[in-house]
């Protein structure tokens, strides 16, 4: 059984536990363990909450100045991201991003968390030090657009590894992974 972290270990108190819970209750409202969604872009499928506050507290998100959740869907990831740094997502789905912005609002998160309805490809995402997708394809696009970039690289889930990133470290949970990447050599 998924435990929400007690107070003591989650940065936020209660926040957390309401991200978690808020995203959790939505999940339930599909109809499925987890939603998922064909896009225009390709497939969506949501991240745990609860996972992915233990991974970005133990990958010590609150050290970043900004995360970028690319491909944001919902909205999970950048909303779980606030709790410990300032986040944008991007999601090219209206209906994705339109769940996310509101999610943002019901969380009280406005000001540390906000979402565009754009193709991540077409954006500046070099100003973020802290990139985060859940792919659904190999990860060579992504590559060639942040050639140069200098920050830190995680992949949710089963994935292609880059091969211009050198994977520092791998979280488990479960059946869950969250992979750590820094630029590698070009």
């Amino acid at each position: 059984m998924n435990q929400i972290p007690s107070s003591e270990d989650r940065r936020g108190g209660d926040a957390a536990a309401g991200v978690i819970d808020y995203f959790r209750k939505r999940a339930e409202g599909c109809g499925e363990e987890r939603p998922y969604r064909r896009t225009a872009s390709g497939a969506w499928a949501a991240s745990r909450p609860e996972y992915l506050f233990d991974f970005f507290k133990e990958a010590n998100l609150s050290g970043f100045r900004l995360f970028v959740d690319l491909g944001s869907g919902d909205g999970v990831a950048a909303c779980v991201a606030g709790l410990f740094t300032r986040a944008i997502g991007i999601e090219s789905d209206r209906l994705l991003a339109s769940h996310a912005q509101r999610a943002v609002r019901a969380l009280q998160l406005s000001g540390r968390v906000e979402f565009l309805c754009a193709n991540f490809l077409t954006q500046n995402i070099q100003k973020a030090d802290c990139l985060y997708i859940y792919p659904d394809k190999p990860l060579e696009g992504l590559e060639t657009v942040l050639e140069g970039w200098g920050g830190t690289l995680l992949v949710y889930g089963p994935h292609f590894p880059p091969k211009r990133f050198l994977l520092q470290k791998k979280l488990r949970r479960d059946l869950e992974t969250l992979s750590l990447y820094s630029r590698g050599l070009e």
